[in-house]
């Protein structure tokens, strides 16, 4: 077993390196391939991505810049990551569903003078280009010949690209350097920007499954999206272990089957596709053998008996990078009322669950889960421009989840729920203050709040919003219209399933809203639901 003073090294890592090893050793190894089933060979991505790295620097981009990106994961978006990490500069992807006020304070909170978009996103950054401050040139990615004039320099992919040639005068990112910084949600304010450490991806890609158990014949499983800490894990878990990665544009349940199949993906997620069909002779021969299990997913024990796989799973945010995992493939452990352990602590990370004065709680009893590490950067390095954000999760040398655990003699750790006021939808950490922020601005709306309503009884169950909603009096707003006049405006993954209308929200005698009550009532009554009412939500809604 290494030493403490071992431990505390930190590793010169980052994907890059690992890259640039792989394509001196393998430069003929497939290492990207995307749904398209367009290819790039290790030797040929270090090529492609110095080129990008050339294109970023003539366009004016330089060390310690941030560049905002809004684009479907792709071939094109891990290249323009990397070339700006090669360039030391840093990479903001945000949600293709920003719009508005989100994506004002991505821009501003990033100080980006540069951005890359797709052309179906250009008319939302134009429509709040009196609110940016920093914002100098848009590249649209996929548009080609002349740009139309604008608020900013617009500059096509085409003309961004042309004649673009490799960069050899790059250094490669030490540990410590930002290789990205990503959103994630506020429950106490706007979004904040997470900045990730190379030494901390590395990290969580190693503790994501065990890279030791994966080699060259792998194929990892990439359904993006781009501002999702798996866009990075997954190209740099392929990377470690010599093989490649399956890219698609944004995450598809319906497609994943198909993709798993045509692609011999071998390390990925449960198809739930697949366990609804009939049982077949070749089910156990499918490539498919490395699953990541959710919390206690209801299809993880069959689904992986029936299909041969072998499960792993660990406790990851985007400010950690997986301290607790399975002791061992298929070390599933569940306590005596039911909840799957996320397993054990990671060596080189310590782990405590405490009260609200960060004091240990006895074993057995719930609090909120604190981890610190031995090795520095190996953990989040702040939130970007948010001093007081940083010092309030950490706290007294260790960085605090914000999340409710129990741990038992053993050692093994149970996630209990969540004690920030979060909503967790298809993936997405939706925080209830900017939900509310979209619906108080509708003027017959006097003030709302925004709660989770799990879709299920076990524990990470995924979440639909529900808005509770106190009208201006005398007004007669009703929930279809509010939803409706919601689309257009509102992030796609921000717009709530249930309405209920109430006379008064109840208030604590500080005049906070007490959602712990408006959960508890649930969807009975009358609360209003969007998909009952048969109400689509389209994936391309133009801004207004």
């Amino acid at each position: 077993m290494s030493s403490p003073r071992d431990r505390a090294r930190t590793l010169d890592v980052s994907l890059l390196k690992t890259l640039s090893e792989q394509a001196v050793a393998t430069p003929e190894a497939i290492y990207v391939i995307d749904v398209e089933d367009r290819a790039l060979t290790y030797g040929q991505t270090i090529e492609e991505v110095r080129r990008w790295a050339f294109a970023y620097r003539r366009a004016g981009v330089v060390a310690d810049q941030h560049v905002v990106t809004m684009q479907h994961n792709s071939i094109e978006s891990l290249l323009g990551w990397l070339g700006l990490a090669w360039l030391g500069a840093v990479e903001a992807p945000v949600n293709t569903d920003y719009r508005g006020a989100l994506l004002i304070n991505a821009l501003n909170l990033t100080q980006a003078p540069t951005m890359l978009v797709l052309e179906q996103y250009l008319d939302r950054v134009i429509a709040v280009a009196d609110d940016l401050t920093h914002l100098k040139t848009v590249i649209v990615l996929d548009a080609k010949g002349e740009m139309p004039k604008g608020p900013f320099e617009l500059v096509s992919g085409e003309a961004f690209m042309h004649q673009a040639v490799a960069a050899e005068d790059l250094v490669l990112p030490k540990p410590w350097d930002i290789m990205a910084v990503l959103f994630t949600s506020g429950t106490t304010g706007p979004s904040k920007a997470v900045r990730l450490p190379w030494a901390q991806i590395h990290a969580m890609s190693t503790g994501t499954f065990p890279v030791e158990d994966l080699g060259p014949g792998d194929v990892i499983y990439n359904p993006g999206p781009t501002y999702h800490v798996g866009a990075k894990v997954f190209p740099y878990l392929a990377a470690l272990s010599g093989g490649r990665h399956v890219m698609r544009p944004f995450i598809s349940s319906s497609a994943m089957g198909d993709d798993y199949r045509k692609y011999g993906v071998t390390t990925g997620a449960i198809v739930a596709g697949w366990i609804k069909d009939p049982p077949s002779p070749d089910d156990a021969e499918r490539p498919l053998r490395n699953v990541l299990t959710a919390l206690d997913h209801p299809l993880a024990a069959p689904f992986s008996e029936r299909f041969g796989c072998r499960r792993f799973g660990c406790f990851n945010m985007t400010e950690l990078s997986s301290p607790i995992h399975y002791r061992g493939w298929d070390a599933v452990i569940h306590d005596e009322v039911g909840r799957m352990s996320c397993g054990v602590v990671r060596e080189g990370y310590e782990a405590r669950i405490v009260d609200v004065f960060d004091q240990p709680v006895p074993v057995g009893e719930t609090g909120e889960l604190i981890v610190r590490a031995d090795a520095p950067w190996v953990l989040n390095a702040g939130y970007l421009n948010n001093p007081e954000a940083t010092q309030q999760a950490w706290r007294n040398g260790w960085f605090h989840t914000g999340d409710a655990f129990v741990a038992d003699a053993a050692g093994n750790f149970f996630f209990v729920d969540r004690m920030k006021d979060c909503i967790r939808r298809r993936g997405e950490n939706i925080s209830s203050l900017e939900v509310e922020s979209y619906v108080d601005a509708h003027p017959a709306i006097a003030r709302s709040a925004a709660v989770a309503i799990k879709r299920g009884d076990h524990a990470g169950a995924d979440e639909e919003i529900k808005i509770v909603v106190e009208r201006v009096p005398g007004q007669t707003l009703e929930a279809e219209h509010l939803v409706r006049w919601l689309i257009p405006r509102t992030p796609r993954f921000m717009i709530p399933r249930y309405v209920e209308f109430i006379d008064a929200l109840p208030l604590t005698p500080t005049m906070k809203v007490q959602k712990a009550r408006l959960r508890q009532t649930g969807v009975d009554g009358d609360v209003w639901d969007r998909e009952a009412a048969g109400i689509e939500l389209p994936r391309h809604i133009p801004a207004v």
